[in-house]
């Protein structure tokens, strides 16, 4: 009988109060580092390619690269700056297939409640040292509400390719804000809107995730958190993998309403 990645009944309970579980050292650092050399990869792909119109929507500036089916994000303060590449299906097979691997696909189950997942999508995130900005307070069921029909179901599993600590802007997370609904976000009619209203927020309810390279964190679609801006002298990578119930579109197959719904919110 092979390896069981399923969340034990100690991380469930977890789950179930705090609304996320870390595991370390689920991926060993060969594997980190064959990782980072496919994303850096990508990263270098995306700074050659012809860039187009950049659109500033809410706290982000974003790209819609149509030729490659992907959304590239750029630094606000540094547009020339790459943050962060969605979905990654189309444009990287090894990133692909690491979407089927157990470690990240058992514990999900747990999450979605239920065993049949399908991927819904695929992010790459980078902080670049000394230039990486903040993420913004927010939930992502928001963002997902328009083009997901189980938005409410999506598990995300992070893999941390890089050591995370706060002067890296690592993940912050609020313990048991999962079980408190979608809350209050920026008034704007936006897609800045998706954004959380800090001034409404407890923020001393967040707490930093200081990880090791080849941790993963589990979460589902309530769970409030942030990252603030890498003030340290080195990158902090992370990939992002997104599941849902079986049976519902990946957002690559959906990539023509979800453009359309920001266009229109700008």
């Amino acid at each position: 009988m092979g390896v069981s990645w399923d969340m034990s009944a100690q991380e469930r309970t977890q789950l179930h109060r705090d609304g996320y579980v870390v595991r370390e050292g689920v991926f060993d650092a060969v594997e980190c580092a064959a990782t980072i050399a496919e994303c850096e990869s990508l990263a270098q792909r995306l700074g050659v390619e012809k860039q187009r119109h950049k659109l500033r929507v809410g706290g982000y500036v974003i790209e819609f690269e149509r030729d490659l089916g992907i959304v590239a994000k750029w630094e606000p303060d540094a547009p020339e700056l790459l943050m962060g590449l969605e979905p990654l299906a189309r444009i990287s097979a090894p990133l692909k297939a690491l979407g089927s691997d157990p470690r990240l696909v058992d514990p999900c189950k747990a999450v979605v409640g239920q065993d049949d997942l399908d991927l819904f999508t695929e992010k790459l995130n980078f902080k670049r040292a000394r230039r990486g900005g903040a993420i913004w307070l927010h939930q992502d069921y928001p963002y997902w509400a328009d083009v997901a029909a189980v938005a409410d179901k999506v598990a995300t599993a992070m893999i941390f390719l890089d050591d995370a600590t706060i002067e890296k802007g690592c993940l912050e997370v609020a313990p048991g804000s999962h079980r408190e609904g979608v809350r209050a976000r920026k008034g704007a009619s936006d897609f800045g809107c998706r954004e959380m209203d800090p001034g409404v927020y407890d923020e001393s309810r967040l707490i930093p995730l200081e990880v090791r390279a080849g941790a993963v964190a589990y979460f589902g679609a309530f769970l409030v958190h942030r990252s603030l801006p890498n003030r340290s002298a080195q990158d902090r990578r992370a990939l992002l993998y997104s599941y849902q119930p079986a049976g519902h579109p990946h957002l690559s197959v959906l990539s023509g309403a979800n453009e359309k719904r920001v266009l229109n919110a700008v």
